[in-house]
């Protein structure tokens, strides 16, 4: 049985009308997102002046301390870096920038009481979010996971944790062979507990035509385009064993302007693609009259909103995914981000399905 479900807290969001009392004794783990890096240390904000933020975010992490008191098994991770957080490949440069970066990470951690690390860089030995990347990131990054692990087992060892009780080091990872080409996966994975596969945003930002954007299977329109059967199937070959492979699910759609009633596949306006919470779709565009469509090759939905294509998740797309994870035994199932679906479609069908 795979059981990891993993949710993705954004400490910007407002999580104020989610019952998290209950949410609690359905997840396994909690990644709070994010710190960062600033000066070659882990912080919570780069920016040092945002004391009003700062304060919000000790806040939030503090509240997730609650949750253990109804899961004592739930495993609650810091996750550093996100989508353009620069200081990655500095901090990985050396041995001496390795061991303050990661010294300074298992402080953060300890010091918020937190049961594990999780890194998000994106990405290793690529610049594709105007990071600065160098080629030698590629074995960097290995070496920066090694400093962090070696750390995580002597404290696991030093403080008598064994089992599931010993502090996490996981990664999310980009999805494609873009991904790969930056890092060396196999001795990756060997240092990770586990890794989380962002199997979403497919079509994203840089999208000028309708595509899935988190679909299980490649579409005859798209044969040659992303699917997270596709990306799961390239993980395993360059080394990442099933058992430690999470599958990433999109609680948030992607919509393309400038569509129109052709649907599926047609160009839309250029660098008009946004993201668009669950709670939105079933919300207001349903609601407002966006009809739905469903693509059986792929096993995702997708709508038609006016002049707007969406690609989205729902209950029935998150089905075939659930059966497609115990069906290739993978470790789980991950989602960004948890405030996004207020109806509790998502979260409880990965729940309900995970236990099956």
């Amino acid at each position: 049985m795979s059981n990891i479900l993993l949710a993705y807290f954004a400490g910007w969001r407002d999580w104020n009308n989610l019952p998290l009392i209950r949410d609690a004794e359905r997840l396994t783990h909690i990644c709070y997102a994010f710190a960062n890096i600033h000066e070659g240390k882990v912080v919570l904000l780069t920016s040092q002046d945002r004391t009003e933020g700062q304060a919000r975010s000790e806040e939030g992490i503090a509240r997730l301390h609650e949750l253990r008191s109804v899961n004592p098994q739930l495993k609650l991770l810091i996750s550093i870096g996100g989508w353009a957080a620069d200081g990655f490949s500095d901090a990985a440069l050396t041995a001496e920038s390795r061991e303050e970066f990661a010294q300074s990470a298992i402080d953060f951690m300890t010091q918020r009481s937190l049961d594990g690390i999780d890194l998000d860089w994106e990405y290793p030995s690529n610049d594709m979010a105007s990071i600065k990347a160098r080629p030698e990131d590629k074995h960097n990054f290995t070496l920066m996971l090694a400093a962090l692990r070696q750390k995580l087992d002597a404290l696991s060892d030093e403080q008598g944790r064994t089992g599931k009780a010993r502090y996490l080091l996981t990664i999310a990872a980009g999805a494609g062979q873009y991904y790969l080409d930056g890092v060396e996966m196999a001795e990756v994975a060997r240092l990770c507990d586990f890794v989380n596969l962002m199997t979403y945003d497919y079509y994203n930002g840089w999208a000028t035509r309708a595509g899935h954007h988190t679909n299980l299977y490649n579409t005859p329109g798209d044969p040659e385009g992303d699917s997270c059967q596709k990306s799961v199937d390239l993980f395993i070959a360059n080394g990442l064993p099933a058992e430690k492979l999470v599958l990433g699910c999109a609680f948030y759609g992607r919509g393309l302007d400038g569509v129109g009633e052709a649907g599926l596949g047609a160009p839309g306006t250029p660098k008009s693609n946004t993201s668009i919470d669950y709670d939105d779709i079933v919300g207001k565009l349903i609601p407002e009259g966006a009809t739905r469509y469903w693509d059986d090759a792929a096993k995702a939905p997708w709508l038609l909103s006016g002049e707007m294509f969406v690609s989205y998740e729902d209950a029935e797309s998150l089905g075939y995914k659930l059966a497609f994870i115990q069906e290739r035994k993978l470790a789980g199932a991950f989602f960004w981000e948890y405030s996004q679906d207020h109806t509790d479609t998502l979260l409880s069908t990965l729940w309900k399905g995970l236990r099956d």
